[in-house]
């Protein structure tokens, strides 16, 4: 994972870097349009909910064009084969975060009928949280310029505490689910929700674990 760090931190492959951070920047949208979408979810609004996991589905597309547009940079490049493994590694698993977000807006769009009132507030606090991952993410994405190794790991620690608040509610969801006595149907599209949303902050916390493993051997 060293040339990973290097790679992002090096004037070289500015333009890379760049487009790289637009990237990140529509992977973050797209879980902002899902936080949104269950917002609308949570009230029961169907008009606007439609709306909002549209924008999920379209956000996730552009991520996915400019994910693609990054490998054909890569390729183009001049970068060592096995620098280009990893980076390719790197791109992938940024984009999967905006994927799981885009499994979890199709979630929402099978719902039927109403949401029982105690989910309410739990499932928009998770959507947050995994959100809440993202910026962690991104605040770790922009220091790797700047900041020495200490901080960047400090931030990466961020991410990780993110995901583990995700867990917990995770937990606290599935416990609710159980406790409501729902019909199979309902209960399989809430456990395939809870899990796409928190798969979203294990995504952000594997981004970082690459970028933490570098910046321990630049400790050294």
């Amino acid at each position: 994972m060293r040339n990973v760090f290097e790679w992002l931190g090096t004037k070289r492959e500015k333009e890379i870097l760049k487009h790289s951070g637009k990237h990140l920047e529509k992977v973050m949208e797209t879980v902002n349009s899902l936080v949104e979408a269950m917002e609308y979810f949570v009230a029961q609004n169907e008009d606007k909910l439609r709306s909002s996991v549209s924008k999920v589905a379209q956000s996730e597309h552009e991520a996915d064009l400019i994910r693609r547009e990054l490998l054909m940079d890569l390729t183009a490049g001049e970068i060592l084969p096995a620098d280009r493994v990893d980076l390719s590694n790197f791109v992938t698993r940024l984009d999967s975060v905006a994927d799981w977000a885009h499994t979890a807006d199709r979630m929402l769009s099978l719902w039927t009928g109403k949401l029982p009132e105690q989910l309410k507030a739990p499932l928009l606090k998770f959507s947050r949280t995994a959100y809440e991952s993202v910026e962690r993410l991104k605040e770790v994405m922009d220091s790797i310029d700047t900041a020495a190794p200490k901080k960047i790991l400090e931030l990466c620690t961020d991410v990780e505490s993110a995901e583990e608040s995700a867990d917990d509610q995770k937990r606290e969801l599935m416990r609710l689910c159980l406790e409501l006595n729902l019909d199979a149907g309902h209960l399989l599209v809430l456990h395939d929700l809870i899990e796409a949303v928190e798969n979203i902050s294990d995504a952000a916390e594997i981004v970082t674990d690459s970028i933490r493993m570098f910046a321990v051997q630049l400790d050294r």
